[in-house]
């Protein structure tokens, strides 16, 4: 097959866990002026795995990432399934330019598109943990740059347990990549140990999986040479500064543009700060709830993630 290249592609990834605060980022980035749309494609999420889990091969696996980008930036360069949603994270009126976006909607001429064209704005795309899969998503974008959200161990554990991702039901809009064993649906990061994963209770299985996904997107960044295209930030440090973090992914992504956080600051609620206290109380439910094991795995998490 052949790989064309993405059009119009100049864009950044937004990454990290499930619950590690991605919400927050997109929900202030639009503050930086020649911030583009914002991109959720779930089919993004599924094709790694599927390759990982050699449901497809690399090859394929790689068309399909290409030519879906490539689909989304032409359908926005030419106002087509554009999100007009408000109360959207992706729509277009959460940006302060949404009137270029109403004006491509509405226009009733043809737009003339050049194949080789990048506008200034850099948009994005909303994929769950791409550190886990580095290899091939730098292997898919050959501009590739990542926005990674870290967030404390113990609190992903907790925000996972309250969400119920440690079990799965059937429903005709999840987004997760499931399998069915014994009678149980599988999540696709405990494909490979789908035996353990339907003997362990709910935490433990929350814990694992947390444990081999961060241990293995560690691993990656560590051997990736090119770091400068990586900004890790923690979701309390970005809940605590947030537009010195928007002045960071700013310098990091070269756009040398202005921030309007003023019309952005009530998208942050520092209540969600957590205190000390907080974080000792989801531990003490935790330890109630999951075997030593899974215990020790979780606090050995945390003391690495604070080092």
């Amino acid at each position: 097959m052949f790989n064309q290249e993405i059009f119009n592609n100049n864009t950044c990834y937004i990454s990290g866990l499930h619950r590690s605060g991605k919400s927050l980022l997109t929900a202030i980035i639009p503050s930086i002026e020649n911030s583009g749309l914002i991109n959720k494609e779930p089919l993004l999420n599924l094709l790694p795995n599927l390759y990982m889990n050699k449901e497809i091969s690399l090859e394929a696996a790689k068309y399909l990432a290409i030519y879906t980008q490539s689909n989304i930036n032409y359908s926005n360069y030419i106002g087509r399934k554009i999100n007009i949603k408000r109360t959207d994270e992706t729509s277009i009126y959460n940006h302060l330019n949404f009137k270029k976006y109403l004006k491509k909607i509405n226009s009733k001429n043809k737009l003339k598109v050049r194949f080789n064209v990048k506008e200034k704005e850099i948009s994005f795309y909303d994929i769950h943990n791409i550190l886990n899969s580095l290899k091939f998503w730098t292997q898919t974008n050959d501009n590739f740059k990542l926005i990674n959200i870290d967030r404390n161990p113990i609190d992903l554990a907790f925000s996972w347990y309250t969400n119920k991702l440690g079990s799965f039901t059937k429903s005709p809009i999840n987004q997760l990549l499931l399998y069915e064993f014994k009678n149980e649906l599988i999540p696709t990061y405990a494909y490979k140990w789908k035996s353990k994963y339907i003997k362990l209770s709910e935490i433990d299985r929350i814990i694992e999986i947390l444990h081999q996904q961060i241990i293995t997107s560690e691993k990656n960044f560590l051997s990736y040479k090119k770091k400068k295209n990586i900004l890790r930030i923690r979701y309390e440090n970005l809940l605590e500064y947030p537009l010195e973090n928007l002045n960071l992914i700013n310098k990091f992504l070269n756009l040398k543009s202005k921030i309007n956080f003023s019309k952005y600051k009530n998208k942050v609620i520092k209540k969600k700060l957590l205190i000390s206290e907080e974080r000792k109380k989801k531990l003490r439910l935790i330890e109630s709830l999951c075997s030593k094991t899974y215990f020790d795995k979780l606090i050995n998490l945390e003391k690495k993630y604070n080092k």
